[in-house]
C-alpha cells in the first residue's frame, strides 16, 4: 500500500477546538474537520460546536510521517484527546462520494443523483445532487420524512416544508401529487438551492419559498419539519397553528432520547402516532385535533 495521507483523529472539547484547529493548520494539516461526537448533543445555532467533537486532520504523507505526528501530539499535550493515526491510500474522492449517494427508492418515489438512474419503470423521479443545502435522501431523517409523504400525499394537498434545505421534501410532495408547496428556511442560500432544484424537477410553479419572517403560509393539509429538537420545541405553537384541523404533521431531526420532550410539546395539538425510527433518529407524526 502506498500511503498518500496520514489522518490524525482526536476527541476535542469545545473550549479547545479553535486553538487545536490553529495548531494543526500551523503544523501543516491540509484539512481540519470537526464532527459530532457519539455522546454529543446536537447543535443548531451558527458558529456553535459540539461539546465533545471528533477532530480529523489530514496530513500529506510526502511531508509527514506517523513519527512526526506523534511528536506533534506530544509537544502540544494532546494525549488526553485520545489521538490515533490512520494511513490512507490515494483515492478517487469523486467516485467515493458518488458511491455514497446512489439512487434510492421511497415508496412511489425515486431520488436520483446525476450519476445514477432510477429503474425504467419508475413513475416518479426526483433529480437531486448533494450540494450546499441539507437534504438528499441519504440521511435517516430525510428518509423518514420521504416515506411519510409517500403514505400521506394522495393528490391536491397543500404542503409546508419548514426548514426546507435543498427543497427535497417540498419537491417530493409535489411530484407525489400535492397541489401547492411552501418551503421555509432561515438560510437564503438554501432557498436559492431549493429554487434551482425545483426548476430542475419541473415543479417551480407549485413551490413558494421564503425566509420565516417573510413567509405567508396557509393552513396546510400536511406540514413536515425536519430540523432539530430545540427549534421544534420553540416553534411548536406556530407550527401547530399552520396545520388545518384534520391535517397532518411530521417532525424529524429528533434523537431517540428527545422524543418524550417533543411529544409533550405537540400532544396538545395533535393525536400523535407511535414514533418511527431509523438509525439514531425518530419521526413523530400525527393528525391535528380541534381542541387547541
Amino acid at each position: 500500500m502506498k500511503i498518500a495521507w496520514w489522518q490524525l483523529d482526536m476527541r476535542v472539547p469545545a473550549a479547545a477546538a479553535a486553538t487545536v484547529e490553529a495548531q494543526l493548520l500551523d503544523a501543516g494539516a491540509e484539512a481540519v474537520t470537526f464532527l459530532e461526537g457519539d455522546d454529543s448533543e446536537a447543535v443548531f445555532d451558527a458558529g456553535d460546536i459540539w461539546q465533545n467533537s471528533r477532530c480529523e486532520a489530514l496530513f500529506a504523507a510526502d511531508s509527514h510521517s506517523e513519527t512526526t505526528l506523534q511528536n506533534l501530539v506530544r509537544d502540544n499535550d494532546w494525549r488526553p484527546y485520545a489521538a490515533r493515526f490512520t494511513a490512507l491510500e490515494e483515492q478517487d474522492w469523486v467516485a467515493a462520494t458518488q458511491a455514497a449517494f446512489p439512487a434510492r427508492c421511497f415508496g412511489r418515489l425515486w431520488v436520483t443523483p446525476s450519476w445514477d438512474a432510477a429503474p425504467a419503470n419508475a413513475l416518479r423521479v426526483l433529480h437531486l445532487d448533494p450540494g450546499q443545502a441539507f437534504g438528499t435522501g441519504a440521511h435517516a431523517t430525510t428518509a423518514l420524512c420521504l416515506r411519510f409523504l409517500d403514505t400521506q400525499v394522495r393528490g391536491g394537498e397543500s404542503l409546508i416544508d419548514y426548514g426546507c434545505g435543498s427543497g427535497i421534501l417540498a419537491i417530493a410532495g409535489l411530484l407525489l401529487g400535492a397541489g401547492q408547496a411552501y418551503g421555509v428556511d432561515t438560510d437564503p442560500v438554501a432557498l436559492q438551492v431549493a429554487a434551482a432544484n425545483a426548476e430542475r424537477n419541473g415543479v417551480s410553479a407549485g413551490l413558494q419559498l421564503a425566509l420565516p419572517e417573510n413567509a405567508r403560509l396557509p393552513l396546510a393539509d400536511i406540514l413536515v419539519a425536519n430540523i432539530l429538537a430545540t427549534p421544534l420545541l420553540t416553534l411548536a405553537p406556530a407550527l401547530a397553528h399552520s396545520v388545518r384541523p384534520g391535517g397532518w404533521i411530521a417532525l424529524s431531526g429528533i434523537l431517540h432520547h428527545q422524543e418524550a420532550e417533543i411529544h409533550a410539546a405537540y400532544e396538545p395539538y395533535f393525536d400523535l402516532a407511535v414514533a418511527q425510527h431509523e438509525e439514531d433518529w425518530s419521526l413523530l407524526y400525527g393528525q391535528r385535533n380541534t381542541g387547541v
